[in-house]
């Protein structure tokens, strides 16, 4: 990498809830500015995702570690049989909808990294090269709020865990960019970048019923997360951003590309 390189890496996150979602991530890529997808093991439309991303050179692909299930609808539990992750799951045997109700209900350590490594082995089982590991929902984040020593057990577990299976842990190894909402955002956000490398998250997905029906308390209206999702998969493909890259000479980046397993200044 030479000295004053700009470089984004651009990450399509929750690959596996919804088909409209995998498919956007695909063309994302290939027509787009996406680079990355974190895939969701326990979510419905995995195995759509499986089938699509197996084998497709230049996409690199991460566990999107799902530890909770926070829609109304899709719901979905545990890879690991669930009498082996019981502090992990409701009474329906789904996840948790937030980070802050695993916690609240005596989240067992041992039992995370026991279904974390699950979700792991079946993405591989189904062909997938996975190269790094992240969060969904921030399973992190509200450990260090409540109890840092469980927050600290389950994240050096999953450091750990990284490092033993030859994934890139991503926690802080990057700056994380504000979500833009609209072209203009992103086209004065990568404007204004300087020497470095920087992480863009998105959620990208073509329009569908299936999005369109899924709501949950903080997203209540129908309809009100297919446009958030419509509109990043706009944002990825945009004439106007595919433009902007190449006039600063940005280089989208795969995660595999800036870091070795289990690189982290965590």
């Amino acid at each position: 990498m030479t000295d004053g390189e700009i470089r984004l890496i651009t990450r399509g996150d929750d690959c596996g809830m919804f088909r409209a979602g995998n498919l956007a991530i695909v063309d994302a890529f290939e027509r787009g500015i996406l680079r990355n997808a974190s895939i969701m093991v326990p979510a419905p439309q995995f195995e759509h995702a499986a089938r699509l991303l197996k084998n497709r050179s230049g996409l690199c692909l991460g566990l999107h570690v799902t530890l909770t299930a926070e829609w109304d609808r899709p719901r979905w539990g545990a890879v690991s049989p669930p009498e082996t992750v019981s502090s992990l799951l409701d009474e329906d045997q789904c996840f948790f909808r937030s980070s802050m109700e695993l916690f609240q209900h005596g989240v067992e350590p041992e039992e995370v990294v026991r279904e974390v490594r699950a979700q792991l082995a079946r993405a591989r089982s189904y062909g997938l090269d996975i190269r790094y590991l992240d969060e969904h929902m921030g399973i992190g984040w509200v450990y260090q709020q409540h109890d840092p020593e469980i927050r600290w057990r389950i994240m050096d577990a999953l450091r750990e865990l990284a490092q033993q299976e030859g994934l890139i842990w991503t926690r802080d190894l990057v700056p994380t960019l504000p979500a833009p909402q609209s072209v203009a955002e992103l086209r004065d956000l990568l404007t204004t970048l300087s020497e470095g490398t920087y992480l863009l998250i998105t959620h990208p997905a073509s329009a569908s019923q299936e999005i369109h029906l899924t709501t949950n308390r903080d997203n209540p209206v129908p309809g009100q997360v297919a446009r958030a999702r419509q509109n990043d998969y706009a944002l990825l493909c945009h004439q106007e951003i595919l433009r902007v890259v190449q006039e600063q000479r940005i280089r989208l980046t795969r995660y595999d590309e800036i870091a070795m397993p289990c690189t982290s200044t965590m």
